[in-house]
């Protein structure tokens, strides 16, 4: 049994805390690629692909590809905590500022000497913990196509099995140049019996969500967050005005590996929107590899 992954040290680096650690081996089980395809008929497309290298426990280097994105991370080191992602040619940065219990406060987005957005940490206490409540990004230029200003994002946990929480709702209100705003509501239903894809690398759950975030058109940090297994969720839309622009039902068929990791999982999603052209049903296979320590 994992022992050190209960509520000892470690709890000082995670978003939740358990005592019904499944693990079977004290073996640490790190994501090294996560590859996400969409199915129609008998295709199958690439839409993203994430790759994670570590040095001694540590991320070393990131990778996120998608049909519109191509970019590379390494990372720099003051005091064991990241100070900085960058790229090769150290055109992109992404700089991390901690606060005195060593969380991090705030984030700043670079591309060729220009700040592009700057995020904003909040914590559900005044302590050690890292449990992410509220995340703010403010948008100093907006990306090209996008008229979305800022984002801000709720998370909520709750206990999803006895002395196990996770992180259980997601709620991104974007606003918008002319000081409209719309919002995105996620809910998950969590599996306390397996872990999610990144439950060995939790300590930086915090670093790959904003590096994710650096896309924007990733809205998902919650996946980043979150130690358990989804099954299900729920996703909601609303305008401006309050009415339901798009409403969204996923059921996962997931398949572990020994150490209680998922390897492939299906996403089925139902979708309704008002316009009757929207594909009422779509398919996702998303695969993960990772590098196995004892």
């Amino acid at each position: 049994m994992k022992k050190w992954f209960g509520c000892g040290w470690i709890a000082l680096m995670l978003v939740a805390c358990t005592l019904n650690d499944p693990t079977p081996l004290d073996q640490v089980c790190l994501i090294t690629e996560t590859v996400r395809y969409q199915l129609q008929d008998a295709a199958q497309q690439e839409i993203s692909r994430q790759s994670f290298r570590y040095e001694n426990g540590r991320l070393a280097a990131y990778s996120d590809k998608t049909p519109d994105r191509s970019i590379s991370f390494s990372f720099k080191y003051v005091g064991g905590k990241v100070a900085s992602a960058y790229t090769s040619d150290e055109a992109t940065v992404l700089s991390f500022n901690y606060d005195e219990f060593e969380r991090i406060k705030s984030a700043s987005y670079i591309v060729n000497n220009k700040e592009q957005s700057v995020f904003s940490l909040f914590y559900d206490s005044n302590s050690r913990t890292v449990r992410l409540v509220r995340l703010v990004e403010t948008r100093v230029l907006l990306p090209t196509n996008s008229f979305i200003a800022s984002r801000t994002f709720q998370f909520s946990y709750r206990e999803i099995a006895d002395n196990t929480e996770d992180l259980v709702s997601q709620t991104v209100q974007n606003g918008y140049k002319d000081g409209s705003r719309t919002e995105e509501e996620l809910v998950f239903e969590q599996n306390s019996q397996n872990h999610s894809p990144f439950y060995d690398a939790s300590g930086q759950a915090i670093v790959l969500a904003l590096l994710a975030l650096t896309n924007h058109t990733e809205s998902n940090a919650a996946s980043y967050l979150q130690r358990y297994d989804t099954r299900s969720f729920t996703r909601q839309v609303t305008a401006p005005n309050g009415s339901v622009v798009l409403s969204e039902s996923s059921q996962f068929s997931t398949s572990f590996d020994g150490s209680y990791n998922p390897s492939q999982s299906t996403q089925f999603s139902h979708l309704s929107v008002p316009a009757d052209t929207f594909p009422a049903d779509r398919r996702y296979q998303q695969t993960y590899t990772y590098n196995c320590i004892e």
